[in-house]
């Protein structure tokens, strides 16, 4: 018993950290030149969630690009183009940045000041 249990704690971790190290390098190589591949006649430029099962999928086809909606059993192509779609300008959001919001307490402790 004392056999099995020393060889379960060796084995154990050994186990782990090989699957760990096919799960980082081996799949994560795979898939990776998969979609990024050299030499490829289509590619994802651009994918939005629009739900859990669904989504927008833009994508190159040679010179041609193609807008698809999916859900979890169907695909369907919603607009085929000559050229890509203009971007959209979003402003920037989040929190500002360290700069300024140093500068907005200095403004305030001026006119506090004042």
């Amino acid at each position: 018993m004392l056999a099995a249990l020393v060889r379960l704690l060796i084995l154990l971790p050994l186990i782990c950290v090989l699957a760990y190290l096919t799960v980082r390098f081996g799949l994560g190589r795979a898939r990776g030149l998969a979609m990024h591949g050299a030499g490829k006649r289509m590619r994802v430029l651009e994918q939005v969630s629009l739900g859990p099962k669904s989504g927008l999928s833009l994508v190159q086809v040679g010179d041609r690009y193609m807008l698809f909606a999916h859900q979890e059993s169907c695909i369907l192509l919603v607009r085929e183009m000559d050229r890509p779609p203009d971007t959209i300008e979003t402003p920037a959001q989040g929190w500002p940045g360290l700069a300024k919001a140093y500068d907005n307490l200095w403004t305030r402790a001026e006119k506090r000041d004042k």
